[in-house]
Formats: C-alpha cells, sequence, structure tokens
C-alpha cells in the first residue's frame, strides 16, 4: 500500500480530531470509558494497559481512575528509544513526567509490567477498519510491541477515524474489538479467542 495514502490519512485524521471542542471531546471520553468499563474483558482484567491522549485523542483519564481506585494494575508505554517502548505501571495518574512527543509518562523508577502478564490493552490509533486493521502515528511503536504480548486489544477512536478498511501493511497489527463513542465493534473470527469479550 502507497505510504503516502497512509499519510494523507493520517493528516485528514489528525485535522479531524483537533477541529473538536472541548465539550465534544469530554462527551467523547465519557461515551468510550463507559462502554469499555461495561465489557466483560475489561471487568475481567486485572492488569490494564492504557494511553495518555494527544493531539485530540479520546481520553481516557475517567477509566484510569476507575481501574487504579478498583486496585487493578495500571500500566502505560514509556519510550525507550526510537519504535521501542516498556509498559510500566503506574500507581498515580499525578506522577506522571513530561515524556517523548510531550506526551505525559511513567518515569523511569516506575516498574516494568511484563507484555505477557497484560491481559487487556487499549490502543490508539489515527484511524481503523472493521476488519481491525490500525493505522498508527508511524513510529512502529504498537506495531512492534504488541506481538509481544496476547493481551487481548482494544482499538480507540472517534466514530470518524472507523473506516470500512484502512490501508494496511504486512507489519500492521490487528484489533479485537474497537470502541468508539457510538459502541463497540467486535473483529469476529479474528483474534477474538478469548471467551466473555
Amino acid at each position: 500500500m502507497p505510504e503516502d495514502e497512509r499519510t494523507a490519512l493520517r493528516q485528514s485524521m489528525r485535522q479531524r480530531r483537533r477541529a473538536l471542542d472541548a465539550a465534544r471531546q469530554r462527551e467523547a471520553s465519557l461515551a468510550v470509558c463507559a462502554h469499555l468499563a461495561a465489557l466483560p474483558c475489561l471487568k475481567q482484567a486485572q492488569a490494564v494497559m492504557a494511553y495518555m491522549a494527544c493531539g485530540g485523542e479520546i481520553s481516557l483519564l475517567p477509566l484510569m481512575e476507575q481501574l487504579l481506585a478498583g486496585g487493578r494494575a495500571l500500566a502505560l508505554p514509556r519510550c525507550e528509544g526510537p519504535g521501542r517502548m516498556t509498559a510500566r505501571l503506574v500507581r498515580s495518574l499525578d506522577a506522571l513526567i513530561p515524556g517523548d512527543y510531550g506526551i505525559p509518562a511513567p518515569g523511569a523508577d516506575c516498574p516494568m509490567l511484563p507484555a505477557e502478564r497484560i491481559d487487556l490493552i487499549l490502543v490508539p490509533g489515527t484511524a481503523f477498519g472493521r476488519d481491525g486493521g490500525r493505522i498508527g502515528q508511524g513510529g512502529g511503536y504498537y506495531d512492534r510491541y504488541l506481538p509481544q504480548t496476547d493481551a487481548l486489544r482494544v482499538g480507540i477512536c472517534h466514530d470518524f477515524a472507523l473506516l470500512e478498511r484502512v490501508p494496511a501493511q504486512a507489519h500492521d497489527q490487528r484489533m479485537d474489538l474497537i470502541v468508539t463513542p457510538s459502541g463497540v465493534t467486535g473483529m469476529t473470527g479474528l483474534r477474538a479467542r478469548k471467551a466473555q469479550i
């Protein structure tokens, strides 16, 4: 798939995200967090990896606060070099420090959560396809990280970023579920190998 098509899609989606006002962003965040909280797979997950939103991505702060209050293990990405990240446990979102790309991140002193211990990963993206395809930011962080874990993969995006298909490449990692403010889309027959999705 030509890279210029993927680049154009990224630019278009970023512009649409940034055009949303604060009220619509908050609305989208609360709706997505409510859908996620109702998922059986999230209720059962003991260790969850989430992300800190940037550039108009859907914020998961209400859900993360809920997970921490419930005593669940919450991990966030920490960039460890170009295209490489680890999952680091956080006990409070107030303890995050400025990370790469200006995104708040766990410090180097936060313990690493081994990839094989993660039950569910909430994955941001610039666009997703209804077949589970994902277009990320272009750095390859998640495409390198996701093959290390068998965790359930849940893509998160605005309604307009869920397309029939995205111009995926062979290395692009696919999702099990995609959650938007409007609801949950399951990837039947793809990687949905865990009961009670």
